[in-house]
């Protein structure tokens, strides 16, 4: 169907009043509902406007967007099933929980409605514990929850807007619902708000000498053989003039890394978002697709960072790891012999791709488990890297270089790996970075790697250089 098509087709559409009333007459036709918790997504076309319009206009309370290179962009508020998760086996247990939402979750769908079919969105922690203190309180060790309101604009145009609601068979609720439909999707339709421009007042970095202490104890403990890699991340604390609006700072992101999966979760007064340039792992039925990403230099060394001895040694790390990891799971396993090049604004990465196919059913959860943290964010070996880090960083790390994303009731999903982020609480913002120390790692050229990738949000950010 060609864009001008699609396009009367939308002029055409009744306005918010129709597409309400439309709502409430589909709810009057579905059978009762069997169950107290059982619950209904219905879903309409909705005004084309930029995901971070929803995060507007309800600026408060759990939110989310997910917008990855290419695909549709979902933004989401409120939560109708919400499942969290603790300890070692948290992604396990969240895969779990969820299958209780499944059999009592119905879907309506406008006719001329298009979008993704309902989803679990969120994350999880680096490790256990690890998102127990400030910043990071409110987030836990794994979130994910289906959003009450959720907003999917599409790649190629057109959005839908779709809300989870329960009791449907009472008229006066049906009513409601209408009503709140109608609502927002005028409140959609309406003028956003004009951009806003995050301006820093302060930076507090941390301390470069630590760091270059840690980068020389990783480096004893890589000569003593208790591995081969660890990854040691940094922090940067920005002081902001006012408490910024996510939805400014994600769009700014959008500007700037259009190719990375920009992503947001708000709970309570922290929001962690962030531009990640690296899928930890999508599964669509019996495929797979991962990316093993290290190895960094600036824009216009590619030729250096391909010749890079340590940044080769970097990279086959990670997919020695995510070979043994996903080997076990696959009936098929494709591994390219040499790296790419991926370029990203300000900075340049090793890249292989990588994808297979299952030998039996995986949750999209079960194979993140497999695979968090690789080497390109923990080391190599796993156990004694996460050792080192657990034992001697002197920061946790929260949501930061941990899996974020989505899955659904199949089982299929997409996680990225959370870098190229922060957490904002009011007018602070905490910024992380890491490096892959080896053995032949120079602590001030790891110092100056890290300050080059603390520079994707914290000039967002309105940090200057």
């Amino acid at each position: 169907m060609s864009l001008a098509v699609r396009e009367a087709e939308r002029r055409a559409l009744p306005g918010p009043a129709g597409i309400a009333a439309w709502a409430a007459d589909a709810l009057a036709r579905l059978p009762a509902p069997t169950e107290p918790t059982a619950l209904c997504a219905i879903s309409v076309p909705a005004p084309t406007c930029t995901p971070e319009r929803l995060l507007d206009l309800v600026p408060v309370g759990d939110a989310m967007l997910w917008a990855p290179p290419g695909e549709d962009a979902i933004a989401g508020v409120g939560v109708a099933f919400g499942v969290r998760a603790e300890g070692r086996d948290r992604f396990a247990n969240v895969a779990r929980e969820a299958e209780a939402l499944w059999p009592r979750l119905t879907v309506v769908r406008h006719p001329a409605s298009a979008g993704p079919p309902p989803r679990l969105y969120g994350g999880l922690a680096f490790a256990p514990g690890a998102a127990d203190g400030a910043p990071w309180t409110g987030l836990g060790d794994a979130d994910f929850a289906l959003p009450r309101w959720r907003l999917a604009v599409g790649a190629r145009g057109g959005a839908e807007l779709s809300l989870v609601v329960s009791n449907w068979d009472d008229p006066a609720v049906r009513q409601q619902i209408a009503g709140s439909i109608e609502a927002m999707l005028a409140s959609l339709a309406g003028e956003p708000p004009a951009p806003s421009q995050p301006h820093a007042v302060s930076v507090d970095e941390q301390d470069p000498d630590l760091w270059r202490r840690q980068v020389d104890a990783i480096r004893r403990a890589i000569v003593h053989q208790r591995c081969d890699k660890i990854v040691a991340a940094r922090s940067a604390m920005v002081t902001l003039a006012a408490p910024p609006s996510a939805s400014a700072v994600l769009t700014r992101l959008g500007d700037r890394y259009p190719d990375c999966f920009r992503f947001a979760f708000r709970r309570g007064d922290a929001t962690f978002l962030g531009a990640t340039p690296e899928r930890l792992i999508a599964r669509s039925g019996d495929r797979f697709d991962t990316v093993a990403l290290a190895g960094t230099a600036p824009v216009g060394e590619a030729d250096a960072l391909l010749a890079s001895a340590k940044d080769r040694v970097e990279q086959a790390h990670v997919v020695r790891a995510i070979r043994e990891a996903l080997a076990p799971l696959a009936s098929e396993l494709t591994i390219p012999g040499e790296p790419l090049v991926r370029t990203l604004p300000g900075v340049l990465h090793l890249e292989t791709r990588i994808g297979g196919r299952l030998a039996r059913p995986a949750h999209v959860l079960e194979l993140a488990a497999a695979l968090h943290p690789t080497p390109a964010v923990g080391g190599y070996p796993r156990a004694a890297a996460l050792a080192w880090i657990a034992e001697h960083e002197p920061e946790p790390r929260g949501w930061y270089a941990a899996p974020v994303g989505w899955f659904d009731a199949a089982g299929d999903g997409e996680l990225a790996v959370a870098i190229r982020s922060g957490v904002i609480r009011g007018d602070r913002a905490w910024l992380h970075a890491g490096a892959g120390i080896v053995r032949d790692s120079d602590p001030d050229a790891e110092l100056a790697e890290t300050r080059l990738k603390l520079r994707a949000l914290a000039g967002v950010l309105g940090v200057e250089g």
